[in-house]
């Protein structure tokens, strides 16, 4: 009995040492994890006070820099991404900001000539385009150009529809309710494709995408403002794009069977809006415009993005200009900015929250 005793007090002498040294083991073990995770922390929380910094001083060049051009582009583009325009306000008094958001803004006033268009049938814009290098060709004879556009800093894509009869406006099934993506807009209408339109009343950022600004004409009735005068664009019973200010009774008279509210104004009766008077910053951008020979001209940038910063009005017009737009005006952008065709989306949203859904599309059948 005392020898078990004994042996039982040996093996607990022998046991007890190592129980001690595993616990410190694992204390200095512990205590090594606490010091990396400090230290990792430490760098984190260092990198993003220097990046703040960084970021409040380039925000600060930008507004107070010897650059006028590059002070009012940032400006319009913080001003134009509503989640950031608080940065305008950083270095600059409201009173500097509004002067950048007004300069040199000017109406347009001129009355829209139809004679500029003069609708070709599909085979005469076939033959037109076969003698010609300046625009791109319609290959497969579906009467849909589809190509990639470039430019410094950005990149996007553009559907030249050759008949401009094949073009509607949709919207969704409840005017006022919540707004339809793009691809349930094309599903509805059995589409082969199509842009974003208008934009949509978002008071406080909650607006559900149904409830379009302005007018919207779709099959020849009008709906929202029926009373008020708005930039608009519209397409008439013979597939003339109309560009300008109009009201519900202006739509009537010019016989608008589809059309929407939105703007600026880029191109009228084949002249060009003066620069001075498009004050924009690099975003996402939807644009429509129509050719002499009636074809449909439907554009997308992609912003925000790696791949594309953006584009300003400027940079949409003159890609419309190249293209032989006789008349043309800016859509809804920003994560609006959408194209769909055979399928699929063909552009990337700016939204990590996808596709948004929208009042009003300018489709194709």
């Amino acid at each position: 009995m005392k020898n078990k005793k004994q042996n039982f007090e040996m093996m607990e002498e022998m046991v007890n040492p190592r129980l001690e040294r595993e616990k410190k083991l694992r204390k200095q073990k512990l205590k090594g994890l606490m010091t990396v995770m400090d230290r990792i922390f430490g760098f984190m929380l260092v990198t993003a006070l220097v990046v703040l910094i960084a970021g409040i001083g380039l925000v600060y060049v930008l507004t107070k820099g010897p650059s006028e051009a590059l002070r009012d582009e940032f400006v319009m583009t913080m001003l134009e991404t509503r989640r950031f325009d608080f940065m305008s306000n950083l270095f600059l008094t409201r009173d500097e900001v509004m002067d950048i958001r007004v300069v040199d803004e000017e109406e347009v006033v001129a009355d829209f000539d139809s004679s500029l268009i003069s609708i070709a049938s599909a085979d005469a814009i076939g033959a037109a385009q076969a003698e010609s290098v300046q625009f791109a060709q319609d290959d497969d004879g579906d009467g849909v150009i589809f190509e990639e556009i470039k430019g410094p800093g950005y990149a996007g894509f553009m559907l030249t529809i050759l008949d401009p009869t094949r073009v509607i406006v949709g919207m969704p099934d409840n005017y006022g309710g919540v707004g339809l993506t793009l691809e349930e807009m094309v599903n509805k209408y059995d589409a082969i494709g199509g842009i974003n339109a208008g934009g949509f009343k978002d008071e406080g950022g909650s607006g559900l995408g149904g409830q379009p600004e302005g007018l919207t004409v779709i099959d020849g009735v009008c709906y929202g403002d029926t009373n008020g005068e708005s930039v608009f664009v519209g397409l008439d019973d013979k597939g003339i794009m109309h560009v300008g200010y109009y009201t519900a009774w202006s739509a009537e008279v010019n016989n608008i069977k589809n059309g929407v509210s939105f703007g600026p104004v880029l191109i009228m009766n084949g002249e060009p809006v003066n620069p001075a008077s498009l004050p924009s910053g690099v975003n996402p951008r939807t644009a429509i415009g129509q050719r002499s020979d009636g074809a449909i001209l439907m554009l997308v940038i992609d912003g925000r993005q790696a791949h594309s910063m953006g584009a300003t009005y400027q940079d949409c017009m003159e890609i419309m200009l190249s293209r032989g737009a006789v008349n043309a005006i800016n859509m809804d952008g920003g994560s609006s900015t959408s194209m769909y065709y055979n399928g699929e989306y063909v552009n990337r949203n700016s939204s990590t929250a996808g596709a948004r859904p929208l009042p009003s599309a300018f489709l194709f059948k």
